[in-house]
């Protein structure tokens, strides 16, 4: 049994605090709450944990679950949830993680490559047993923050220099799908909208929009590279439609791109899908309530979830990226 030295009960209890009591330094204090960097003696870890015990020491969740060994909490790193996307594979991980006895902590970058840093350092703090990147982390630095000891699994990105898994949507054979599906409706000039990518990110929509093309002997019309927002896809389809050879029908690289193309479809006195048909890519519920209703591509949300967590709890043989087959729902904007 420890005899408990003096301690200021008027205050939180310290690291410091609980590494006297361990006769330990506070360095390997920190390695036992944290799981790492360095590896801790077993008897020395019994000291820390008494001493924790003791004096109640609660610096985080990992803390408190330090006697089970994991703190059964999960985090998700995501630019926003805002956009109806993000706020859509968050509730699918959320499902996922609760299915499987996990908790969800979240984390918003905003796309602030210093929040980003931030963030994931807090959720590494709080004990994560891992992490799940939903997002493009613009500071290198973050995919690497406790990574020797901190598992975690990318969601929806491709090329991005890391050696983490992957796990996401078939972007090509989806866009592809969506592609000859306008196709089959007579359309020959089909134009694209899709938003900026950083590199080294890649636009797989947009590759297999002009490979579809290709292999029909069907020229590639123009397509408007803008934003991935409302506002992007209503400036893009003013573009293209005010052209001289304006499209027949329209690829929107994401729900948001198209509602934003039917508002200036409907703007400039074109009918949709008469004039202009128009198909998006995403699934989001956004796209079942526009006017009309979008044909899409929906993302596998639940599988993508479903098999991230798998992958992120019991990684064993999995190959280092699994792209999950997309589906198109076929509703009015295309003509159907």
């Amino acid at each position: 049994m420890m005899d408990p030295l003096p301690i200021d009960r008027s205050r939180p209890t310290t690291r410091a605090d609980v590494a006297r009591l361990a006769g330990v330094s506070t360095a390997v204090v920190s390695y036992v709450v944290n799981g790492g960097p360095r590896g801790v003696a077993p008897a020395t870890r019994e000291k820390v944990l008494r001493a924790i015990e003791v004096l109640d020491y609660r610096p985080n969740s990992s803390a408190r679950a330090l006697k089970r060994g994991a703190t059964h909490l999960l985090g998700v790193v995501v630019p926003d949830i805002e956009n109806p996307f993000y706020a859509e594979f968050v509730g699918a991980i959320d499902a996922a993680a609760h299915s499987r006895d996990r908790s969800v902590l979240l984390a918003l970058t905003n796309k602030d490559p210093d929040r980003e840093y931030e963030m994931i350092t807090n959720l590494v703090d709080h004990g994560v047993d891992g992490l799940l990147v939903l997002a493009f982390l613009h500071n290198k630095r973050s995919y690497t923050i406790a990574d020797t000891w901190v598992p975690r699994v990318v969601i929806h990105e491709a090329a991005v220099g890391h050696a983490f898994p992957i796990v996401g949507p078939d972007l090509g054979q989806g866009t592809e799908a969506a592609t000859r599906h306008l196709i089959d409706h007579g359309h020959r000039r089909i134009a694209y909208i899709g938003g900026a990518m950083p590199a080294p990110r890649i636009d797989f929509r947009r590759i297999a929009w002009e490979s579809v093309l290709n292999r029909e002997g069907i020229p590639a019309h123009a397509y408007a590279l803008t934003t991935w927002d409302r506002r992007g896809g209503s400036e893009g389809a003013r573009r293209l439609l005010e052209g001289e050879d304006p499209p027949t029908a329209i690829l929107a690289g994401s729900d948001l791109i198209a509602i934003g193309a039917l508002q200036t479809i409907h703007e400039m006195g074109r009918r949709c899908p008469e004039d202009v048909a128009v198909i998006s890519i995403d699934g989001t519920s956004e796209s079942q309530y526009s006017w009309p209703a979008l044909t899409t591509v929906r993302q596998p949300f639940e599988a993508v979830s479903a098999t991230a967590l798998d992958t992120l709890l019991d990684p064993g043989e999995r190959p280092a990226s699994q792209i999950l087959p997309m589906e198109l729902i076929i509703r009015a904007s295309c003509g159907c």
